[in-house]
């Protein structure tokens, strides 16, 4: 496949193992073949793994439904059928097409061509409208994929083509001709690593020898019908048929090393014309733009520098230059905007991975709290999902002489999860980009971004200050021992610590015996909790009373807790969790996509976020309200 640019249109070549096409005896030849034109295999490209997306919904299928048409090898002016329907596969996940060959001569040789075997190619070209990033180790947000890689969530195929060249083994012709047919043996001897062998002829011992004249004529009729087809296949593609007649190959053997050869070719061709053009310029121009905003950026692209000082009009020019093939020399700033941004797909491109980083920096580095304490979930959709915490066993008992063992169980309980989706729009205008305006495109999304990270840290601490209802009491009660009115000294965390500890488990058999690890206040008393924790002995005493806290819990200091008396003690998660931030398949970087904008020149971008905070335990955490 040939390396372009990401939000360039896109061509992918595809390639099944059979070929077949569909066709009526009985009211004549319909000329049609059934094409399975796309999947979700995953494709590499300069910036990593490109992944199209089959859910439903991401494809456009009204230009290949409306106008379509078949070309031969992507010639505009080699129009050979017409696309009768096109539709998605969800449960293959694969996009499936119906074509009808023309009847005028040059479809007819094609259409012949394909039937007998010899062309098995399919190419779809391709316009990605939308695009979600994954992060190393991160899970896209329909749970399918994990990063790195780039996954086109709203994509249009916008031509298909019959080609002599294939590529990709997943997707080809007549894939989904018939479901017990053929094409159907053909998937699984695939999917198996099988091919399909030929026939052997076994002829009975009955003692009467073959008519050996027969058998030499035969022989020699095979043997040109090789050379004959060998020098056909060879000529066609350009190729010296000499090795392969005098090594003896058979037709299919040939026919796989040209193949082989061709798509060697053709790989080094692409991959050489398109990094070193704008795929290279791409990723320096981003990188350049990125540390002119201020942005941290590792492992800088060559070229990076060039671009470090340019202002964004400049920019968008040599993006309009390079693409289009435009002089700009002759353009006003508002031409060369509206070129850049409508008809280029590198300028809004470089300006969406600047904005990107941005934002993701600002997430990253929002000076929140609630992610040292709390549990991190993960659900698989926007359904209430289902924590169980699970009793500790029974204690072992002492065998009798037998040596019989008593069966036992535990005892489980269940909280409910369930996350929601929360987003926000913002956008950079052509102004905006004449002006040079750096902090639009830096400090817009940074501020979404940090918006988005204290979101989340105020719904942690609304549910602490809300008290919610578990187990059939408030989190701070009586009931639950979770509620106390003592102060920040040894005394009183002496007496929530020890409550925590003698907290039961489920079943109420055994103490858990838990430790607490935070320290979480009010910033009024910060700086008294500080003293407390980080001293050695007793502050509160003139002698040298040793202090049993010392250095054994890490005070936070949380702005959103608006009680200046009240303070709380909370165990490691890992140990009682109490609180859970949950998110759609692990994901808690928010999503930032960039949106066509009609309305007004400029670039649209949306940032959004599947989370939710859900109480699990009252067990983990205690409450003072202070003295």
């Amino acid at each position: 496949m040939a390396v372009r640019n990401k939000n360039e249109p896109q061509r992918r070549t595809a390639y099944a193992g059979a070929i077949l096409c569909r066709t009526d005896e009985a009211d004549g030849d319909t000329r049609q073949a059934e094409l399975s034109l796309s999947s979700e295999e995953p494709c590499r490209r300069w910036f990593g793994d490109e992944i199209l997306s089959h859910d439903a919904g991401a494809i456009d299928l009204s230009r290949l439904q409306e106008i379509g048409v078949v070309l031969f090898n992507h010639d505009r002016d080699r129009v050979i059928g017409r696309v009768l329907s096109v539709r998605l596969d969800e449960a293959a996940r694969k996009l499936r097409a119906v074509i009808q060959f023309d009847e005028d001569e040059e479809s007819e040789r094609v259409y012949q061509k394909v039937r007998s075997g010899t062309l098995k190619g399919v190419s779809v070209g391709y316009a990605v409208d939308v695009w979600e990033e994954v992060k190393a180790g991160a899970t896209s947000t329909n749970g399918r994929f994990t990063g790195p890689c780039e996954v086109a969530t709203r994509w249009t195929p916008y031509e298909l083509s019959i080609v002599s060249v294939p590529a990709d083994v997943t997707v080809g012709v007549g894939r989904s001709y018939s479901e017990n047919g053929e094409a159907a043996m053909d998937e699984q001897n695939k999917d198996n690593g099988i091919k399909a062998q030929e026939p052997v002829a076994v002829t009975p011992d009955t003692g009467v020898q073959p008519d050996t004249e027969a058998a030499r004529q035969a022989a020699i009729a095979e043997e040109r019908a090789r050379v004959r087809e060998i020098g056909t296949m060879c000529r066609q593609f350009g190729v010296d048929d000499t090795p392969y007649i005098n090594d003896g190959m058979s037709v299919e053997a040939v026919r796989t090393a040209i193949l082989d050869k061709l798509a060697q070719e053709r790989k080094a061709q692409t991959v050489t014309v398109q990094v070193d053009e704008m795929d290279k310029f791409r990723a320096a121009a981003t990188d350049g733009l990125a540390m002119r905003a201020g942005l941290t950026v590792e492992n800088k692209a060559a070229g990076a520098d060039e671009y470090r000082g340019k202002r964004m009009i400049r920019l968008a020019a040599e993006c309009v230059e390079r693409e289009l093939g435009k002089n700009t020399r002759t353009m006003d700033d508002e031409t060369i905007v509206r070129e850049a941004l409508t008809g280029t797909g590198a300028f809004p491109g470089i300006l969406s991975n600047v904005a990107h980083k941005s934002m993701a920096q600002a997430y990253q580095t929002a000076p929140t709290t609630y992610q040292l304490w709390t549990a991190h979930g993960s659900n698989s959709d926007f359904k209430d999902a289902v924590r169980y915490r699970l009793s500790e066993a029974d204690t072992l008992e002492k065998l009798n002489e037998s040596g019989e063992f008593k069966a036992s169980g535990v005892t489980e309980s269940m909280a409910k999860t369930s996350i929601a989706t929360y987003g926000r729009m913002f956008s950079i205008t052509r102004q905006a980009i004449i002006n040079d305006d750096m902090g639009a495109l830096q400090q817009l999304p940074a501020i979404y971004g940090a918006a988005a990270r204290r979101m989340i840290n105020k719904m942690v601490y609304k549910m602490l200050k809300a008290n919610p209802t578990i187990e059939g009491d408030p989190l701070f009660s009586n009931n639950h021992n979770t509620l106390h009115a003592v102060d920040i000294s040894i005394e009183g965390l002496a007496k929530m610590k020890a409550a925590m500890a003698k907290q039961k488990n489920i079943a109420g058999l055994e103490y858990l015996n838990i430790q607490p690890a935070f320290l979480i206040c009010p910033v009024e008393l910060e700086v008294q909790a500080a003293q407390l924790i980080s001293s050695v002995v007793d502050p509160t005493k003139a002698n040298a009373t040793p202090n049993p806290f010392a250095n054994k819990m890490t005070v936070i200091s949380e702005p959103e807790l608006e009680d200046a008396k009240a303070f709380y003690l909370a165990a490691a998660a890992g140990v009682a969790p109490t609180i859970e931030v949950t998110s759609l398949n692990g994901n808690l970087t928010p999503t930032m996509e960039r949106a066509e904008q009609f309305d007004t020149l400029g670039i649209k971008w949306r940032i959004y976020m599947d989370v939710g905070v859900n109480l699990l335990d009252y067990r983990g955490i205690a409450k003072s309200t202070g003295k």
